[in-house]
Parts: C-alpha cells; structure tokens; sequence
C-alpha cells in the first residue's frame, strides 16, 4: 500500500488555507436536516469546502487501485510525508504534523449528531478527531468536543468511524458553526509506513446507529433450518430449539447441572454438541467440598433433544487447602487448576469434535495465578482420549474442506504464538499452520458453508482506543483476497458481538448482541445488505448455532431432558 501511496502528486491546489482556498458556505439547515451537513464528504469534486496541511493529499481510484477508495474515485491521504508544511501553531506552540478539516454548522434544535467516516489505515502514528472551535484551536475545554483519538496500526480493510453526540458532548456543539478536524498532533510520531485513508464523510443532525430492519421472508420459520440457542432461565442455562423467526421455541437439554453452553451442530445436522459446565470429580462428588471443583463436560444430543451423553470431562484439580496456612516445609500455596472448555466444533466426518480446553490457576482467595493454557484438541467418541490440533489457541471453525480456522490465544510468558487468525491444514501430513490476520482486533473466525469466505468479529478503535468506548464489527474476509475485506456490521446498536453462525445457503449469519446491562439477543445479519434484526427480544440469549443443512421438521418430544 505504502509504495503505491508515494507516488500519490500532493495536491496543494485542492488542500490549502485561507486565501488559497474558498470554503463553501455550510447547506442550508432544515428544522431536522439529516442531510449531510460536510460539503464533498466522499471528496469526489476533488476537496471542494476543504482545508489541509501537512501534505494531505487525494488519492486517485483510477490511478492507484480501487482498494484505495471506499466509494467513488477520490480519497484522502494522511500520514504519508506528514511534515507539518503549512500547518499553523496552535496556542499551545505546537505546530500539528496534518489537518484535515472543514467548516459544520450544528442545527440548533438537533436532538443529536452523528459523525462518521470510513478509513483505512495502516502503520505506526495515532489520530485525533474534533468537532473544533477553529482551524487553529483544538482544546474541547473551550469549545466543542473531542471526538476521540486511534492508532493507525489497523487489521486490513476499510472499516467506519462513528460517534453519536447526545446530551452534554451535544450541548457543546449544538447551535454551533465548528471545525470538523481529524488532525496528526505536532508531538505525535508518525512512522515512515503510516498510512491513513478517509472517505465518505458525514455529520447528520440525527441519530445515525444501526437500527433494526424488519425480518425478511426468507427467515420466516418453517421449521427446516432451526436454531440451537442458549438462554438464561434465572440462574440457569439452558438449551433450546427455536426457528429463524425466534417462534416455536422448545426447551431440549437443561444439562447435568443448569450450565449448557456454546451448542455445535454436527455438519449432517443430526446432532448437537454442547458444553456441559459441571463439577470433578463427577458424577460422584467427593465427600470434602472442598475437593469439588468447577470442571466441564461435552454432551451430544440427537437434533430432538433425545439421546443425551457424555462424551467428555475435564479433570480440574486441587492445590492447597483453604484457608491456606504456610507452615514448615509449605510455605507457597499451590493454586488449584482449573480446566474447562470454551468451544466446541464438529469435524467434517460427522464423528471427530474439535473442543478449547482452557486451564488456569486459582488460589484460595480468589485470585488468578498468571499465565494458563488454551489449546485445541480433539476426540473421537466413545473415546475419551484426546488428540492435540492446536496450542495455544481458541474459538475453532472447520469448513468442509479440513481447513480449521481459530484464534492465538498465548496466556504464556515469553509468549510463543501471534495474536490474530490462524489457519491449519488437517489434510496436510503433517498438518501445517498458517498465519493469516497478524492483527489481534479480528476474533471469533467462522467459516462460510461455501469453505472460502469467513466472518470473524472485530473490535475496532471507534470512536477511540479506550476499550470501555470501542465498538464491535462485524467482517467479511475472502480467503483468496485477504487484503480486503468487507464490513458487514458495525454494532453501535448494542455493547458486543459474539457468537457467529453462517445460515445452511451462507445468505445469512446470526449473532449474539450484548447490552450494557449485560442482556443478550440474538440477531440475524444479511450478508449482501448489511441489514440486521432481533430474533429474541427479551435479553436471555447466549449463542445460537443454525442447523448446517435444511430438512424437514423434527417433531420434539414432550419429555426434556
């Protein structure tokens, strides 16, 4: 990206100051103008209304590729060559190192504002972006509002920044004529591969977030591709069987203890795995409670909810006794292990499951010894000896080819495996691993049923850094173009994302959205719009999985296990 970029001509007579440039007058203002209230936002009358320095420039999508271009022909260009040509000094006796900026005038009677834009970006420096009382002032102390600030090393794509201004941040904007700024700070170190690519940007008088869109008639439910969905009874969670529409739902599996989670669809959609949270030893308890630890089990169910067994338990064990004493001859406490498992997975043959046993301490107090274990392993029932896929790792996804995709997951100090997506080739001999997103912000990797696209969950920097302000996306990636993958969702409509699962014709995905107060619901996602809607709507939902293949409708028992 970087040696295309420089070839770019910086266009002065596009990006200059006052005087060089005649700033537009703001459009006019409606009583709720949802209009765009920035001139030129998608830069396509080549920076009309725009004011820079700092060597920003247009990026051309006919001269240098259309990756470079959100939508439309032009973009803008931060970060390259960023030497602070033409910037003024601030009050602060700084001098910025680029400025990229515009005149917005904020309706009075606006009951919010939305700022968005869409970038791409790659590379060592980090931004700041204002609603700004001036070209020359940045301090949100005086007038305005900072909007937040972002590193540019980003995972590949382009990705949308938005932030939504209500109550005191709208009050110090509204009824004002402010700056629009996404500004390259004078004390900020800009690396010599740093690039930043903003287009399509907007400020509406409204509020812009993900709304829900009205179900479609191809998920109305017949009963032929049900889900799997976990709910949240009181203290308990149960499994439950459900259409697309989130009508007909039935209770199948309330699990060994009222704990079940993460259910697997076998790829013939004849069975259902699920994690079974429990106790060791088990099933027999030990006489001293103490010696009873929280463990795990997986159970395989028919797609009736019949038929349950354990296929699996995780062996936790004891370390010191509690309270702990030290004494002679013991003076460190030995923290219990810990072993449970976070995911499970069916393997293509409909026989072999793929599961992430996560191991760690914990000491009587309750605190964490550091460190722990996360691997991939898999069993091949009845059997309950293990084999290992993966170290290190989390969160499998299996397509039909053996491809096996998953999550480094490195608790260990010195840390022996890359954050990011992995790939593993369980048809090579041996099976060999590939690195495929170097960048830790991509999780949860689920492959599409056609076995070449995937969607993973994304933690993006929007509005800042600040993890208690980020926001979850979700993203599309073509395993033959890495490079470029495509936003489906950006989930400012709730908290976070998790929980991806593909529909049988790869049309559709569900998720699982969080609110702040920690409710859940799960929520379809249409691949080729982007429009999204609640399947549940009374916050009890965990995960769903949707049945891999279409068939008719299995009558369920009135008996639940």
């Amino acid at each position: 990206m970087v040696s295309i970029i420089r070839r770019i001509v910086f266009l002065v007579c596009v990006f200059g100051f006052a005087g060089g440039v005649v700033i537009a007058s703001p459009p006019p203002q409606s009583p709720m103008n949802t209009s765009n209230l920035i001139q030129d936002g998608g830069f396509e009358q080549e920076g009309e209304g725009w004011e820079a320095c700092g060597n920003v420039a247009l990026v051309d999508a006919q001269a240098d590729g259309a990756e470079f271009v959100y939508s439309g022909r032009y973009a803008a260009v931060m970060g390259v060559e960023a030497d602070g040509s033409n910037c003024p000094q601030l009050p602060d006796f700084t001098t910025p190192k680029q400025i990229l900026s515009q005149q917005v005038s904020i309706p009075g009677n606006a009951a919010a504002v939305t700022v968005s834009f869409w970038f791409r970006a790659a590379a060592g420096t980090t931004v700041d972006v204002f609603l700004a009382n001036s070209f020359y002032q940045f301090d949100p102390g005086l007038i305005g509002v900072k909007l937040g600030t972002f590193p540019t090393d980003q995972p590949p794509g382009w990705q949308l920044y938005r932030t939504v201004l209500q109550g005191e941040r709208l009050e110090r904007v509204r009824g004002r004529t402010l700056r629009f700024a996404i500004v390259i700070q004078g004390g900020t170190s800009v690396g010599p591969d740093t690039v930043l690519l903003i287009d399509d940007v907007q400020v509406i008088a409204a509020d812009g977030r993900t709304a829900a869109s009205p179900l479609p008639p191809a998920l109305r439910g017949d009963g032929s591709r049900p889900l799997a969905v976990i709910r949240a009874e009181g203290q308990n969670r149960w499994l439950y069987r459900m259409d697309t529409d989130g009508t007909n739902a039935q209770l199948i599996y309330r699990g060994l203890l009222g704990d079940v989670r993460y259910p697997a669809w076998s790829h013939d959609g004849q069975r259902i795995a699920v994690v079974d949270n429990n106790t060791w030893p088990w099933p027999t308890p030990d006489p001293d409670p103490q010696n009873n630890l929280v463990a795990s089990a997986i159970t395989v169910i028919n797609a009736d909810g019949s038929g349950a067994r354990q296929v699996y338990q995780t062996q936790s064990r004891k370390g010191s006794r509690c309270p702990f004493i030290p004494g002679p001859g013991n003076p460190t406490e030995t923290p219990s292990l810990i072993l449970r498992i976070s995911s499970v997975q069916w393997l293509p043959d409909n026989n072999r499951i793929a599961l992430t046993q996560v191991g760690f301490g914990a000491f009587c107090d309750g605190r964490l010894a550091q460190g722990g274990t996360a691997d991939i392993l898999s069993l091949t029932p009845p059997s309950l000896v293990t084999s290992p896929l993966a170290q290190r790792a989390t969160a499998p996804s299996i397509n039909r080819n053996g491809k096996m995709l998953f999550h480094g997951f490195d608790l260990s100090r010195p840390r022996n495996r890359a954050d990011g997506v992995w790939e593993l080739d369980l048809g090579a001999q041996p099976p060999s691993e590939t690195h495929l997103i170097a960048h830790g912000a991509d999780q949860s990797p689920a492959w599409a049923p056609d076995g070449r696209r995937f969607a993973v969950v994304r933690r993006t920097t929007s509005p800042s850094a600040d993890v208690s302000e980020s926001t979850y996306a979700i993203m599309l990636y073509d395993r033959q173009n890495l490079n470029n993958p495509r936003m489906l969702l950006f989930a400012d409509h709730g908290r976070s994302v998790s929980s991806l699962s593909w529909s049988p014709d790869g049309a559709y995905l569900v998720y699982t959205l969080y609110q702040s107060d920690g409710g859940g619901d799960i929520w379809w996602l249409d691949v080729s719009s982007g429009a999204t809607g609640p399947i549940t709507k009374d916050g009890q939902a965990l995960e769903a999985a949707w049945r891999p293949v279409s068939v008719s409708r299995v009558f369920l028992p009135l008996v639940v296990r």
